[in-house]
């Protein structure tokens, strides 16, 4: 017996220990902690998330409301994320499962393939230069990986002094800038007043050849300089020089080749000769200037600006817009030819090859160059000078980023390794992170075709166009039915149906989203008689509003006497529910949990079985833009609103009577200046 009982305790023993070395073989992984890391994207535009390792798993998209879809989560070059695990895709491609906040502020969890992340260096050294530089915080993460890649280039921040949604406000005139209909989706269309025909659905053309305005998001995204930090993107900084020792027929070859540009054999002798002459005398890099024409012309060169049929050429569009009696084309080809007058600077007429691109290279040198444009992001948004935003030398939205990915080939190998110097552009007020690219495609037609509040008459009556609505019921009247209709059937609408009414002004929102996931909101001012704090049908438990040092008003369902600037913890720690929750909402319904409490936000109240019992609306006195920080911003806001340049409405309206008096006129503009020089303090009350 006891033979027996060794016999099983070896038998056991063998067992136990051939279990181990088949786990450890890949039996059952082993689990360890991972060792989580700080990391930043690195792609040239952006890379879709996903829901596992692997492209054959669903892209992740945002949180939706009911019935609506999420937008794909894409994230740009440059984005900070934490790295919390990995693993192996099927084609045996590393995957890393990355933590981050997204443009919603919501935290989302995916996988993103390794080769389009990079790990966070430190460099004490470059971090100085860096802050010396006066570079936010928000383009370092990029210029880090840059650094890391290239030692030898430097980045030089050019402060342009002005400030960025004036900027934008400003590039977003309409026919500025434009994108191509056929090839773009909605939401890089805009449909501002002239730039969209609502009763015909369809865009209105600025350019020949199908172009129309482009969309304040798509504006945004390629003006941000933090987008294109990347290894090719990065060229549309580069000083544009001429560097005889630098730029030679050797790196012009990397953007001939495969182009039109790439003839060895064209009025007895090649283009590459004829751009290193024109950069000798204009002292233009030959390298921008094949970039320049392989954007204007294409890749092919079919382009009548060039084909030589009239005997003129024009090889960088000088001149080529449409007119209402002359086409682009037509037009440039008329500039090459002397502008009907016989001009002959630049070495007009250009009447041979060599002519046109020698004598638009001396053009665009003294135009461009030489004036402080000199960089492709410069040519395309003149923020510089004294007469910014004029002058740009293409209306194509996407044009830096384009020709900048071509010069970027010339620069390969060893070369890429030079001392190259670029200049970055830096505005005031940026968002605190990059401007993502709109995604969303379908219809854009995000109007309501009627609005009525059942029983009651809108004043004033109904109209696609008005976005607010005031309506008096009676003081008996504790609720009414709010009823919408959209233009396009593929769109949605929210905040109608039966809403539940205060004595006092109520303000209700109703939201359209349009196909393409672009939003427009109506608002309803829904005023019910009676006297201030009497209410014929109380309900003594969910109306009382919680504890709080903020003073809650019952009567328009606003907050007040919130200091400018607090965040939101803070608030919320502020904020005591007797017996139930309270959660802080951005206009859209999505929670708010870091950043700062702002005008326009949503106190949502909770009982204790979690149902939503009231919403107040945040009332922060001269935080106009819904920032939660009273700035130059909100004062170029409430300027363009006396000036009836641009409308306010609701509690952002509000949020304008700084003197509170009732009225907003250019004394609430000096008691926000007074406040944002520390001359005086705005009261909130």
């Amino acid at each position: 017996m006891k033979i027996h009982k060794r016999i099983w305790a070896v038998c056991l023993a063998v067992m136990l220990v051939a279990a181990v070395f088949a786990g450890l073989a890949g039996g059952k992984k082993v689990s360890y902690a991972y060792d989580e890391k700080a990391a930043i994207i690195k792609v040239n535009s952006s890379v879709n998330v996903r829901t596992g390792a692997g492209t054959g798993n669903e892209e992740l998209r945002t949180q939706a409301l009911p019935d609506q879809e999420g937008q794909k989560v894409q994230l740009s070059n440059g984005k900070e994320v934490t790295i919390i695990d990995e693993a192996p895709a099927t084609d045996g491609s590393l995957w890393y499962k990355i933590r981050f906040t997204y443009t919603d502020n919501n935290q989302y969890e995916g996988f993103v393939r390794s080769d389009f992340v990079a790990m966070a260096a430190a460099d004490d050294a470059f971090e100085a230069y860096l802050n010396e530089q006066g570079f936010p915080d928000s383009y370092k993460p990029a210029l880090r990986t840059l650094h890391a890649a290239y030692p030898n280039w430097s980045f030089k921040a050019f402060h342009t002094n002005l400030d960025w949604n004036a900027s934008l406000d400003a590039e977003t005139v309409l026919g500025r800038n434009l994108v191509h209909n056929g090839s773009s989706p909605s939401s890089w269309k805009s449909v501002q007043n002239g730039a969209y025909n609502w009763d015909t659905s369809t865009w209105i053309s600025f350019d020949s050849g199908g172009w129309v305005m482009a969309s304040r998001e798509i504006v945004q995204y390629y003006m941000d300089p933090r987008n294109f930090l990347t290894d090719q993107a990065i060229f549309m900084f580069l000083y544009q020089s001429y560097n005889e020792e630098m730029q030679n027929k050797d790196g012009l070859s990397y953007i001939v080749a495969n182009t039109f540009l790439n003839n060895n054999d064209i009025e007895g002798t090649s283009y590459s000769d004829m751009l290193i002459e024109a950069a000798r005398q204009s002292q233009v890099s030959p390298y921008v200037l094949a970039s320049a024409i392989l954007q204007e012309m294409g890749t092919s060169g079919n382009s009548g600006s060039i084909s030589g049929e009239t005997g003129f050429f024009n090889f960088y569009n000088i001149g080529a817009y449409r007119t209402s009696t002359q086409s682009a084309v037509q037009r440039g080809l008329w500039y090459a030819q002397g502008s009907g007058t016989g001009a002959t600077s630049y070495g007009r007429p250009w009447n041979t090859r060599q002519k046109a691109i020698v004598g638009g290279a001396l053009w665009y040198g003294e135009q461009y160059v030489r004036v402080g444009q000199n960089t492709i992001y410069l040519k395309k948004f003149n923020v510089q000078g004294s007469n910014p935003y004029s002058h740009q030398y293409m209306t194509n939205v996407g044009g830096a980023y384009e020709e900048a990915v071509k010069l970027s080939k010339a620069y390969s190998g060893d070369s890429r390794q030079a001392a190259l110097e670029f200049s970055i552009p830096v505005f005031q007020n940026m968002p605190g992170s990059q401007c993502q690219r709109p995604t969303g495609n379908g219809s854009p037609n995000y109007l309501l075709s009627d609005l009525h509040v059942e029983g009651y008459d809108l004043s004033p009556a109904f109209d696609r166009y008005t976005t607010e609505y005031s309506v008096i019921v009676g003081e008996n009247v504790d609720s009414v039915n709010i009823g919408a209709s959209a233009y396009d059937s593929k769109a949605s609408i929210s905040g109608t149906g039966s809403v539940n009414l205060n004595v006092g002004v109520n303000s209700c929102e109703v939201k359209v989203t349009a196909q393409n996931g672009t939003t427009k909101s109506y608002m309803l001012n829904i005023a019910r008689e009676g006297d201030v704090g009497t209410d014929p049908n109380p309900d003594p438990g969910q109306n009382q509003p919680p504890s709080s040092d903020y003073r809650f008003d019952d009567n328009a369902m606003v907050i007040t006497e919130i200091k400018p600037s607090t965040p939101v913890q803070t608030f919320l720690a502020n904020v005591h529910v007797e017996g139930g929750s309270a959660k802080l909402l951005n206009r859209d319904g999505a929670e708010v949990t870091s950043g700062e409490a702002a005008t326009g936000n949503w106190l949502a109240l909770y009982d204790g079985s979690g149902n939503e019992t009231k919403r107040y609306q945040l009332l922060i006195y001269g935080d106009v833009n819904g920032d939660g920080k009273i700035s130059s911003t909100d004062l170029l806001a409430v300027q363009k609103h006396i000036l009836k340049l641009q409308e306010l409405g609701g509690v952002y309206l509000t949020a304008c009577d700084a003197n509170h008096d009732g009225r907003f006129t250019a004394t609430d503009l000096l008691v926000i200046q007074k406040h944002i020089l520390k001359l005086g303090e705005l009261v909130q009350h």
